[in-house]
């Protein structure tokens, strides 16, 4: 083992070199938020390879591209320091370890063995979109009506199901609606879609990986005895897809590190499991665990404030967060009249702190939801400020990106029939809704995919000579662009593929607003130029993963033009700003009101708002309103509850109010004499809190006949409707609903009723 002179250690933290140092056997590191856990696991990784481990035998997973990169450049610079080796990650040659997302990591192992699993290796990957229109497709197939069941509410389902790596045969056996049974045929009808399409969605890179390591045991014996020593990052984050996945690869080692953060959990609506991070220790009694403490990025009063917060969730790791940046200007909270005057504060805010010399770029507004962004948008209009919002419409979703990304994956993997759907027309052929009717009643008659129909245009009836044609010339240029792209990088193939179906002249048009659409086809061809190095085929599927993988959050990081930022708090976490202002801290807002009936889910909201002030280095502003109009109603609700557990000596509270302002300080001044806790001026209006897991419309029986809740045994809740009880643990159960949703409760004060 390395010496503390080694310069790999040196620097590191007393918990960040125990991390580095204990490099057989698994791990659990708790890392506060800005406790340079990316270091911690970055140090590790390069003190492994210092050690002798070959870097092939390394894995690391990521949630985000931006992470992957980062520590890729970090032990790039941590082993050329410490022996001049040189390390080029860019172009690999084996001396890097794989680090990158689990999609990605996922696109790679199945891009060599699927073929194992009968599929075909040039699948393509759809996104949101393309996910959407197929679903829509497999409803009306299946004569299903978008009153009974939207395409995206039946996603929500499959996305659920998915997570947690139920198959729909699987599924089935808890449809006891008909609601649920709908979804069950629109999942096993989109998954059959998707293989017609050789296409595989964001889940199901996850469960194909899941599923070749299970019904090929000599694959992940091999990845196995690759991939030796296990790091996964924000394990919180994981859902159980994902959990098998690393569980699977770390069966034989055991030799696996996770890194993550259970007070920053808040991602339960995509499938996140906080209990992979919670239990880790039951499944690995042998695992060392380490906190990680000390942050580096906001000062004590901001840290006192979150850790305030946090603390009243129960059953959580115990941590502590602190700062040698003990100095720094109290939180400020401030009561507002409206909507529109907070939204004009939190712009005035801005620009005073940009005057004191902190640009708009280290400034954030965070809100819950992308309804309350519209007013910070006018807002900074008004004032004639450069603002970004964070998850509008991203530049990879716009038409005409959309179109030929849509022609490259079709050069690639001719049986995607939704891309093929997409351009068919793209540009305009005068191939209408007749002929595509003609196309498909051949293609479901004759059992071939619309490509196979497309090149057999001649044999079909009833199609019109002109409109075989120009299929004729559309399957010619396919067909020749697919000989290009075996000897043409993506950049080469695209110049080529715009010029043979003549798209500037198309998007153009003479309009600025067509100027704008063809600047952004040549911006993608500008990131095309990345892969120019890499072998042809190669350089295209390595292009269209980046492309159906990267986020929004992923191309922050790369923004320098002073602009303010705009996003809701799910999408700021990783993410660090000078000042921070968060806004709507008001009951019904945040706390959402959908989570007020379930306890589970407002200690995620806590865990929400854990994150959102943790984003903060030095300035933290939270506002709530008197009056809110929202969603078309105007509002008056009590103050968010987690304001109340803010500290009086790191908080400056304000109004633009004059009573309030007289009310905070009588009550400052009470405090003060008694020792009681402050409470919020709240209008005579506001409606009252609501307590964990209370139900205003039930009277709760607090002699609960618990032998009612067995397992197996059907229970109604006022929210949630009827469901399942899967298991009973002393007072909590765990109930799967019949809408897919799955909850625990506590039963002596859940609303639950056995039926």
């Amino acid at each position: 083992m390395k010496t503390t002179a080694d310069p790999i250690i040196n620097g590191l933290n007393e918990p960040q070199r125990e991390a580095a140092l204990h490099i057989q056997g698994p791990v659990l590191i708790l890392a506060g938020a800005g406790s340079g856990k990316t270091r911690a696991l970055t140090h590790r990784i390069a003190h492994l390879m210092h050690e002798g481990v070959q870097p092939w035998q390394i894995l690391a997973v990521t949630f985000t591209n931006r992470a992957a990169t980062e520590m890729k450049e970090r032990i790039t610079n941590l082993l050329h320091i410490t022996d001049g080796t040189d390390m080029d990650f860019k172009t690999g040659q084996g001396r890097l370890p794989v680090m990158g997302t689990f999609h990605s990591v996922c696109v790679r192992i199945l891009r060599r063995d699927i073929e194992r699993l009968g599929r075909d290796r040039s699948f393509v990957i759809y996104d949101r979109d393309d996910q959407e229109k197929l679903m829509k497709q497999v409803l009306k197939d299946l004569h299903i009506d978008e009153k009974e069941l939207k395409p995206r509410a039946a996603l929500s389902y499959v996305g659920r199901f998915k997570s947690e790596a139920v198959s729909p045969k699987e599924a089935a056996h808890d449809a006891t609606t008909p609601h649920m049974q709908l979804v069950i045929r629109a999942y096993e009808r989109y998954q059959g879609a998707l293989k017609e399409s050789n296409a595989l969605d964001f889940d199901d890179l996850i469960l194909e990986t899941v599923r070749l390591f299970h019904e090929c045991p000599e694959v992940l014996e091999r990845y196995q005895e690759t991939w030796r020593y296990l790091h996964v990052d924000e394990y919180q984050d994981t859902n159980h897809a994902q959990y098998l996945m690393i569980s699977l690869l770390a069966q034989k080692y055991r030799n696996l590190c996770v890194i993550g953060d259970p007070d920053q959990s808040i991602y339960a609506f995509r499938g996140a499991d906080i209990r992979n991070i919670l239990q880790f220790e039951k499944e690995y009694p042998e695992a060392l665990r380490i906190k990680l403490e000390q942050n580096y990025r906001s000062t004590q009063l901001v840290l006192s404030a979150a850790n305030a917060v946090i603390a009243a969730n129960p059953s959580r790791p115990e941590k502590e967060m602190w700062s040698d940046r003990k100095e720094g200007p109290q939180i400020l909270v401030q009561e507002v009249e409206d909507e529109k005057k907070e939204a004009a504060d939190a712009i005035k805010e801005a620009e005073n702190l940009r005057r004191e010399g902190v640009p708009f770029n280290d400034q954030v507004i965070l809100y819950r939801t992308n309804a309350q962004s519209r007013l910070f948008e006018e807002a900074c209009m008004r004032a004639g400020i450069p603002y970004r919002i964070v998850g509008g419409v991203k530049f990879y979703a716009r038409k005409e990106v959309k179109d030929v990304l849509a022609y490259l994956h079709a050069i690639l993997n001719p049986g995607d029939t939704l891309s093929l759907l997409r351009i068919i027309n793209v540009p305009a052929r005068k191939i209408g809704d007749t002929t595509m009717g003609h196309l498909q009643a051949y293609a479901a008659e004759q059992k071939l995919t619309l490509w196979e129909t497309l090149l057999r245009i001649r044999e079909i009836p009833n199609v019109q000579e002109g409109a075989k044609n120009r299929i004729t010339e559309f399957t010619a240029v396919l067909q020749r662009l697919q000989e290009v792209a075996q000897r043409q990088v993506v950049a080469a193939l695209t110049t080529d593929l715009l010029h043979a179906v003549d798209m500037e002249k198309w998007l153009r048009d003479e309009t600025e607003e067509g100027e704008n659409r063809w600047q952004n086809v040549q911006e993608l061809l500008s990131v095309m130029h990345k892969y120019s190095a890499l072998e042809p085929m190669l350089s295209l599927t390595s292009f269209l993963e980046e492309v159906a993988l990267v986020s929004e959050v992923d191309k922050l990081s790369t923004m320098r033009d002073d602009a303010l930022t705009l996003m809701t708090l799910h999408l700021c976490k990783g993410l660090e700003f000078e000042h921070v202002m968060i806004a709507g801290c008001e009951e019904g807002i945040f706390p959402h009101s959908n989570t007020m009936y379930d306890k589970e889910q407002l200690e995620e909201e806590r865990r929400l708002m854990y994150v959102g002030m943790t984003r903060a280095k030095t300035h933290l502003r939270i506002f709530f309103a008197r009056s809110r109009m929202l969603w078309g109603n105007t509002q008056a609700n009590a103050p968010s509850r987690f304001l109340d557990d803010l500290p009086d000596n790191v908080t400056e509270r304000r109004s633009d109010d004059i009573l309030s302002a007289f009310a905070w300080g009588a009550t400052k001044a009470m405090h003060t004499r008694s020792g009681g806790k402050i409470e919020p001026f709240r209008q005579k209006e506001t409606l009252p809190e609501v307590e964990f897991n209370q139900d205003l419309s039930f009277t709760v029986d607090t002699e609960v006949n618990q032998d009612a809740f067995s397992d197996g045994s059907r229970v109604e809740h006022a929210a949630f409707g009827q469901g399942t009880v899967l298991s009973k643990r002393g007072d909590v159960v765990d109930v799967r609903f019949d809408s897919g949703v799955r909850k625990s409760f506590a039963l002596s004060i859940a609303p639950l009723r056995p039926l």
